[in-house]
């Protein structure tokens, strides 16, 4: 099977690393100039989890080198979906099963909007991390499963033969008949300690400790699992709160990446993560305050941090 790569970041670059070792022909396709060049002069290092090798994919910023591909996956932020998938459209034919691999909510709806709606799969990582060494190498952090569905619902061939690749490549998978519960149920661990790091600058293990940080964390998963309900939507746990504690006192030292964009001053996933939950809340009639805040609060500290730098301070009037 031919496969593309939207996105070669550290969770793109990983995929792409065991798919190629595995014997899949896979195009990774990025506007990283220096991470092209160091994989196609030197194959891409992978280390970690899933052991250390060296993988031959081929790496390029120009889609039209690929070609159609028969399985894209879409690797990048949220906030950058729409203008990846459209840089991407000479790899994607009419028969290209697209599925996205994303934080947050939207994604399937954008790409819909570029594709042909039948053709998206939904995807969910589970317990998985990845972190960038430098051009052509990337360390992966961990991994448990990839969680696979049509995104319209309903089994299909095409699905398992999708999970075939992942399995071949050294992954658990999930397929599901349903995968929003999952969907929505990962968010909850996104929607809880991202913001509150972001905007404190603590690890999630002192949010946990504090407990002004930790009531803004929990007002947000309560708006996100009000939303949920209000869909129809069953969790895969029955106390989302317990849950999420369980969930992040395993993580105490861990910084999402929306505390690193933040920092850097760069757009983060706050607008697909809390701005999908506000966005929900207002189709359903749900209330979303701490959410939208949230959404306020983080944007204005990222524009601040672009302009001033992280840790910049206003001179007093």
């Amino acid at each position: 099977m031919k496969i593309g790569i939207i996105g070669a970041g550290a969770m793109g670059s990983v995929y792409a690393g065991l798919m190629a070792d595995s014997g899949y022909d896979v195009w990774m396709f990025d506007n990283w100039a220096e991470h092209v060049a160091a994989i196609n002069a030197n194959g891409l290092k992978v280390e970690g989890a899933s052991g250390d090798r060296v993988a031959k994919p081929h790496a390029t910023s120009n889609a039209a080198d690929a070609g159609v591909v028969e399985l894209a996956i879409v690797a990048t932020k949220a906030m950058q979906t729409k203008a990846a998938v459209e840089a991407a459209a000479p790899m994607l034919g009419s028969d290209t099963a697209v599925l996205t691999l994303q934080n947050g909510l939207g994604n399937v709806e954008r790409i819909q909007e570029l594709v042909d709606p039948k053709n998206v799969l939904c995807g969910i990582a589970g317990g998985f991390g990845a972190s960038m060494v430098g051009p052509g190498h990337v360390h992966h952090n961990g991994m448990e499963a990839i969680n696979i569905a049509e995104a319209a619902g309903g089994l299909s061939d095409r699905v398992e033969n999708v999970a075939t690749v992942w399995r071949d490549s050294g992954f658990k998978v999930g397929v599901y008949e349903d995968i929003w519960p999952v969907v929505w149920s990962k968010l909850m661990a996104n929607i809880a300690v991202s913001a509150t790091c972001s905007l404190t600058g603590m690890r999630v293990g002192q949010i946990i400790q504090n407990e002004w940080a930790w009531g803004l964390s929990m007002d947000c998963v309560r708006e996100a699992a009000a939303c949920a309900e209000a869909k129809g939507i069953k969790l895969l746990y029955d106390d989302p709160i317990a849950w999420v504690h369980d969930f992040t006192t395993k993580i105490p030292n861990a910084r999402p990446s929306m505390y690193l964009d933040t920092q850097a001053g760069r757009v983060s996933e706050i607008g697909s993560i809390h701005g999908g939950v506000v966005d929900e809340g207002i189709k359903l009639g749900v209330p979303t305050p701490t959410c939208s805040f949230m959404v306020r609060a983080v944007t204005a500290l990222q524009e601040k941090n672009r302009m001033h730098g992280a840790g910049s301070a206003y001179q007093a009037l």
